[in-house]
Order: C-alpha cells, then sequence, then structure tokens
C-alpha cells in the first residue's frame, strides 16, 4: 500500500510548524494535523519575553546610574506591557502560521486525532486516514497538578492562562509554585510591575546548576522584594476567601496561586498505546535518535522532558528530520547546544558543570571571573555577574556558566567554539600572548578574552618548570 506523505507532523506547536516547513524546504511531502481546539497551541514566550524587557527597563529607571536622565518619563503599565507582547506575537505568527505552511505546500488539516496500528500504522483525523513513512510528535505539554492541592477550592492561574486574562483584575499578592525556568521568569517580571510575590521551592533554586548560579539569582530576586521558601507544599486550603498554603511548618497567606512545577506530556487521545509507544508521567520515551519505542513515531520539544526551551526544540527537530527523512543514524548530542533563563540577569550555559567535568576529566581548569571586571560592565551598572569557563588539560573547552546582562546573546560565542571543537592554546606563553577570542575594546564579549588569559595564566602557576625556565631566560638576557 503506498503512502501519502514522508512526514506527518502533530501538533501544530512552534516546534510543529518549524518541522513542517523545514520539510517541506527538502522536497518531502508533508502533513500537519493541528491536534487542538485552537489552531495554535499555546506559545507565550514571545509576550513574555516582551513583557520582561518592558520590566527590565522600568527596573534599569529605578536602580541604575543613569535612571536620573529618565526621570520625567512616565513609567509603563503592565497593561501596556502586554500590548506590546500581544502586538509583536502577532507579528511573529504571521511569518509562521498556518497559512503560510499551507502555501509551502504543506497539507494543513485541523482537529484531533488517533494512531490506529492496522492495517497498517497511520493516523486517523475526522474522516481521513493518513499514511506516512514517518511521524512526528510536537504537540507539547500541559500543567500537571498535585492531586494533594484542593484545587476545586483555589484561585489558580496557569502559564497558558497568565498573560491572557485581564490584567487589571491581576491580584496584588500572587504565590508562585515551583522552580521551571519559566516560574524564575515569571517571579520577576511580576515583582517589578509591582507584585508581592512568594516564591516556593521543593529543592534550592536551579538545582541542575552551578552552587554559584543558584545563590547568585536567589540573591537578585530577595534583592527585587520576593520571598522565596525552599519547602514543599503540604496542604492548599481555601479559608474565610483566603488562600493558605502549608509549606513546610510555615503557612503562607496569598490571593491567587501560580504553579510551573510539573507538566506532562500532551498526549492525551492519541493511541499511543495501540502502536506501542510507551511513555511515562513526565516524558515520552525516546532513544538518541529521536525515535518512540515505535521506530516509525520521532518526538521532539516538552514531550521529552528536561528544560522546555524553543532552541532545544529545533535542534531535536532538526535531529529527527535527518533520520526521519533520511537514514536513521543521526544522534542527538545536547552538549554543544546553549540554553537560557532570561531572568535579569540572564543565566545562560553549554555544555557540563564544574562537577560533571570533573567526573569525566582528570585535570579540568576552573575559570571563574565577576563581570564587574568589565568596563563596559560599569558603565551601565551592570556589574552583577560571573564567568566559570571549564577548561581541559589540552585546551578543550568542555562548559561555561555565564550569569550577566546579555548572557544569553553572548553564550553564543563559546557554544560554536565547542560545536567546531576550536581549542584553546595548549601552550600556556603562546596563548597569553594571542587574542583567543576576537573582541571589541568596551564589550561585553570581552569577558571571553579575560578568561582565556586567565586559563593560560592559571596553567603557567601550575608549571614550575615553565617558570623556572622564564626566570632564567630573562636571568640570561640580563648578562
Amino acid at each position: 500500500m503506498a503512502v501519502d506523505y514522508d512526514l506527518v507532523v502533530v501538533g501544530s506547536s512552534p516546534e510543529g510548524i518549524y518541522a513542517a516547513a523545514s520539510a517541506t524546504y527538502l522536497q518531502a511531502r508533508v502533513a500537519l494535523v493541528t491536534q487542538s481546539e485552537c489552531d495554535y497551541l499555546d506559545n507565550n514566550l514571545v509576550i513574555e519575553h516582551s513583557i520582561s524587557e518592558v520590566g527590565r527597563w522600568l527596573y534599569w529607571q529605578q536602580k541604575k546610574p543613569l535612571a536620573i536622565a529618565f526621570d520625567a518619563a512616565p513609567p509603563a503599565s503592565l497593561t501596556e506591557a502586554i500590548d506590546l507582547g500581544q502586538i509583536v506575537n502577532s507579528n511573529v505568527r504571521a511569518e509562521d502560521s498556518l497559512e503560510s505552511l499551507a502555501a509551502l505546500g504543506v497539507d494543513v488539516i485541523f482537529g484531533k486525532g488517533e494512531f490506529c496500528r492496522l492495517p497498517k500504522l497511520g493516523f486517523n483525523v475526522g474522516k481521513r486516514h493518513l499514511r506516512s513513512r514517518k511521524y512526528l510528535l510536537a504537540t507539547g505539554s500541559r500543567l500537571a497538578l498535585s492531586p494533594a492541592y484542593d484545587i476545586a477550592q483555589t484561585n489558580y492561574l496557569t502559564l497558558d492562562a497568565l498573560w491572557q486574562r485581564a490584567l487589571t483584575t491581576l491580584p496584588q499578592s500572587i504565590a508562585i509554585v515551583g522552580g521551571s525556568l519559566r516560574s524564575l521568569e515569571i517571579a520577576q517580571i511580576l515583582a517589578r510591575f509591582g507584585k508581592s510575590i512568594t516564591l516556593i521551592l521543593e529543592h534550592r533554586l536551579l538545582p541542575r546548576e552551578e552552587p554559584e548560579t543558584s545563590r547568585l539569582i536567589q540573591a537578585q530576586l530577595e534583592a527585587e522584594g520576593i520571598e522565596i521558601i525552599i519547602a514543599p507544599v503540604t496542604q492548599i486550603k481555601l479559608i474565610a476567601g483566603t488562600q493558605w498554603l502549608q509549606v513546610g511548618n510555615k503557612a503562607v497567606e496569598t490571593d491567587a496561586i501560580f504553579f510551573g512545577d510539573r507538566f506532562t506530556p500532551n498526549i492525551e487521545g492519541l493511541n499511543l498505546a495501540g502502536v506501542e509507544v510507551k511513555y511515562e508521567r513526565d516524558r515520552l520515551i525516546v532513544n538518541s535518535k529521536l525515535q518512540t519505542t515505535n521506530p516509525h513515531i520521532y518526538a521532539c520539544g516538552d514531550l521529552l522532558g528536561g528544560y522546555s526551551l524553543p532552541n532545544i526544540a529545533r535542534y531535536e527537530v532538526n535531529i529527527a528530520l535527518k533520520n526521519a527523512l533520511f537514514l536513521p543514524r543521526f544522534h542527538a548530542d545536547y552538549r554543544c547546544i546553549p540554553w537560557a533563563i532570561f531572568t535579569q540577569p540572564n543565566v545562560a550555559r553549554v555544555g557540563m558543570t564544574e562537577a560533571q567535568a570533573k567526573k569525566e576529566h582528570k585535570n579540568v581548569y576552573v575559570v571563574k571571573l565577576d563581570l564587574k571586571g568589565l568596563v563596559q560592565a560599569q558603565i551601565l551598572g551592570e556589574t552583577t555577574g560571573l564567568c566559570k569557563l571549564l577548561v581541559s588539560k589540552n585546551g578543550e573547552i568542555l562548559g561555561c556558566t555565564l550569569i550577566g546582562d546579555r548572557a544569553a546573546e553572548l553564550i553564543g560565542a563559546i557554544a560554536l567554539a565547542m560545536q567546531q571543537k576550536i581549542k584553546l592554546n595548549r601552550f600556556a606563553i603562546t596563548g597569553f600572548l594571542q587574542v583567543s577570542f576576537p573582541a571589541v575594546y568596551l564589550s561585553f564579549a570581552q569577558i571571553w578574552q579575560q578568561a582565556a588569559r586567565a586559563y593560560y595564566l592559571q596553567k603557567m602557576s601550575k608549571n614550575r618548570m615553565l617558570l623556572n625556565l622564564l626566570e632564567t631566560w630573562f636571568d640570561f638576557r640580563k648578562k
């Protein structure tokens, strides 16, 4: 029986739309099933980041040395900020619309469907039976609330609804339960617009990251008035019209609760069990080629768990497309993929943490620098931050954590160096006297020059023979 398509994409998420367009550019026959009541699966990152930039400006007006020149400027309201976000989001959607996919030749099918196994693997949506060589799941995730919470009595907010509601009715006091990346971003955004925020975490902030990262970001959030409580939520009750959370041995009163800690794959009604696709509560099971337990079905993005980040989802789409449309021999390798949290200062990382690097390598050079050593950081009053570069004995860059203003943009230089296997000079003197990372003077990118020089200095300081040789050489030149 002949197939209708080379690829059927299930889900009109941003990664699903990206996958359908990319496959079409490669001349594949593609269908996309929206798998949603609306045309697009929810994605509020553009709105959120737009509002974050307005919040950054407000904070800058209040706290930075140059802000006195702007005292006369009226502060932006949260409603005005979200209006800007909606405009930007509309422009982005116009560029990546389902209409644009249809114009490219993608068969866009509105509605929800399910997989069927017999007579052969296919996907049923409405009255149509779609047959394809391969399938890609891109349906995203949704909030999973703990059964311990009394949701019926809880006035709670979700990521999907937060930026869509009338912000004039957003309550003053909000408790945010969970330390996901977006929870941290939203906590800071709302605090900068005058909301009273309590952030409740079961573990330390950013438990997968370097301890310095956790401490610095926690200190920044607390400095902006956010109360952080590290203890599990054991009970939520509505008492006399007031929300109460039992957090460890402390009772917390709040007007509303935002949940951002637990998410589950959005796979209801897909009949995955019927086509032998295995999954867990928080993720689909895939191999390194991003194949599910049914080798004809691939998955990407939020469905795989872990950090929910668009650039990682697009990387996964590219791996899945190479395997689905060509030969299935490409493996996902996340070591050179950068990611960032858009708190301010940004947190960005690529590669290993210090603990991971020392576990896999015998000799690891750890270079730590404060951002306040940059002249540009001092000029702009953006001195909060640090750089932690991990380098092997032979000059291979193993990982980097960067915290600071626009760290999300700066981390790309290190990611590219790692991806292209560009090493620092293994000879300390030669490396010290060369420019390892070209950068314009008075720019934040100079942090890489400083980090490279610090690596060479550290390497020289540990080589007693080299230091003795240098001393002998200059003694000889004096004669």
